[in-house]
């Protein structure tokens, strides 16, 4: 029998980035170098490393450790496009890989274990291929599943192979250190884990599904499947050779909206039929829109589903408008059109049903029709956005849009509320008192701790005594600026009805900030 379709290999550089980073600069390899992301170091080299640099320290640390250090800031486009390169000289050996980020790459294994002559062969002679391109450090991973063979990637030395048979995959994954989860759902319930005695993937795989997925939300289900060795994904090749687009100059430069979506009309009628012929469906494209004054303005679209092409015009319609009301009040004649289709899926993820396409396409179909009509901001779904209060995390996004992965609500926020989210919070919060065991009203001393305990609140006229209660949690909001700074304090309280509130006092006023049912 040949070998599994799940067998994976995986190829790890250690010190990518940096060393991407420092041949990009110039930079000798023993000059101590860091990258930051948000000011904090994302990666650092062996040189660094030494002096005691280490990723998730702040700028100022990582220079009090190392006087000398180089700090640069991390730059994600630059990476991938450096890694490329490493990635052609796999692929020339063994195509169909994956990049799943740079310096960390993924292959099926049954093809080329076969043409080579067994996994160890091909993972040998791919290594020797990288090693020939000029990156001496290269590791590899091979199991069952790209989560595995990732684990097993890590694990190995340099110029080493760890190999997972698969009847050990499942005790190879449980006996891996719950930290090294991928989740971001559980990145700051980690400690959390830890005190319930959770310490390695087999643990957490010993949690009941249902319990996992009511405390950590969905999420963490599919991170639980890979705690049990089971990893859904598998790699999809990159096709380098699939790229549609349609560019189009005008003769004479357009000044009306209208104008502008009706001659691209066909060309986008065209460019739909070619990524459907190719089965195949857009799910992210790319405008850029070049005026005759050579300014240019460019996009990337999301969609929830994949794009039609009435939705591709659409988005035409609204970025060529921006915030115009009319159809012909654009600042500058629009002299050329670059649409490309950044990102395809395989066109039968998303077939219709037995009995026709689902409710939530007839909504999605129903919604984007009014949108058309009424304006890309005039239909909007509510999202969690960045902040540290509550009503301040909520963001309105147009409808048919995904956030970016890389949106700074997924980044932790120190002083934001963590755990289970309210299930309603209100938008202009409402004012209550809370009352002590003094039967005054609350108040905190100048170290931010209550006078008195918390005993009851006054709500919309009613007296509700308080069974319990928590905090307070402050916050010094935007203390760099005078106009917007807001100094808040923020208590969880349970009332004898059994609602659950978040309170805040700010100025010595209490007030209802969330709920939780």
């Amino acid at each position: 029998m040949g070998p599994s379709i799940k067998r994976t290999l995986v190829l790890r550089f250690p010190g990518w980035s940096t060393a991407a980073a420092a041949t990009a600069r110039g930079i000798a390899q023993e000059v101590p170098l860091a990258l930051l992301v948000t000011g904090a170091v994302s990666a650092c080299n062996a040189a660094a490393s030494a002096w005691g640099v280490a990723p998730g320290q702040r700028m100022r640390e990582a220079q009090a450790a190392c006087p000398q250090l180089d700090v640069h800031p991390y730059d994600r486009d630059a990476d991938y496009r450096a890694f490329e390169g490493i990635f052609q000289v796999i692929e020339e050996h063994a195509p169909g890989g994956q990049i799943l980020q740079p310096g960390l790459c993924a292959l099926r294994l049954r093809g080329p274990s076969r043409y080579y002559g067994g996994e160890r062969a091909a993972a040998e002679m791919l290594m020797s291929a990288v090693r020939a391109s000029g990156f001496a450090d290269v590791r590899a991973g091979i199991a069952d599943g790209i989560f595995p063979a990732e684990l097993a990637a890590r694990r190995a030395r340099a110029g080493e192979i760890v190999a997972i048979s698969p009847a050990d995959t499942a005790r190879f994954v449980a006996a891996v250190p719950i930290d090294e989860l991928p989740a971001e759902a559980l990145a700051e319930n980690g400690p959390l884990l830890h005190r319930l005695g959770v310490h390695f993937l087999g643990d957490y795989a010993r949690l009941h599904v249902d319990q996992v997925r009511d405390r950590f939300g969905p999420d963490a289900v599919r991170v639980h499947r890979l705690a049990n060795g089971d990893d859904p994904r598998t790699v999809v090749p990159t096709d380098t050779s699939l790229e549609h687009s349609v560019h189009r100059e005008f003769d004479e430069a357009l000044d009306r909206v209208d104008q502008i979506a009706f001659s691209l009309r066909a060309d986008i009628d065209d460019l739909t039929e070619r990524v459907a012929e190719s089965k195949k469906v857009a799910t992210s494209i790319r405008i850029e829109l070049r005026d005759d004054r050579g300014g240019l303005k460019e996009r990337t679209w999301l969609h929830p589903r994949f794009f039609r092409a009435s939705d591709i015009v659409d988005r035409v319609r609204w970025q060529v408008q921006g915030t115009h009301a009319g159809v012909a009040a654009l600042d500058a004649p629009i002299s050329a059109v670059l649409i490309t289709v950044a990102a395809i899926d395989d066109a039968s993820h998303y077939e219709a049903g037995l009995w026709g396409d689902s409710t939530d396409q007839r909504v999605h179909n129903s919604i984007t029709r009014v949108q058309s009509m009424i304006g890309h901001t005039g239909v909007c779904t509510l999202q969690p956005g960045e902040g540290r209060l509550m009503r301040e995390r909520q963001l309105l996004v147009p409808w048919g849009e995904k956030r970016a992965s890389a949106d700074r609500s997924s980044e932790p926020w120190p002083g934001s509320q963590t755990g289970l989210a309210p299930s309603l919070v209100f938008e202009n919060p409402v004012e209550v008192a809370v009352l002590d065991t003094a039967g005054d009203i609350a108040t905190l001393t100048e170290r931010g701790t209550l006078r008195a305990p918390l005993m009851a609140l006054s709500l919309e006229g009613s007296i509700r005594m308080l069974r319990g209660w928590a905090g307070p949690w402050s916050l010094d909001v935007r203390w760099w600026d005078a106009r917007r700074h807001q100094r808040v304090h923020r208590f969880q309280a349970v009332d004898d009805r059994g609602d659950a509130w978040m309170l805040t006092m700010q100025n010595d006023r209490w007030s209802v900030e969330a709920r939780y049912d």
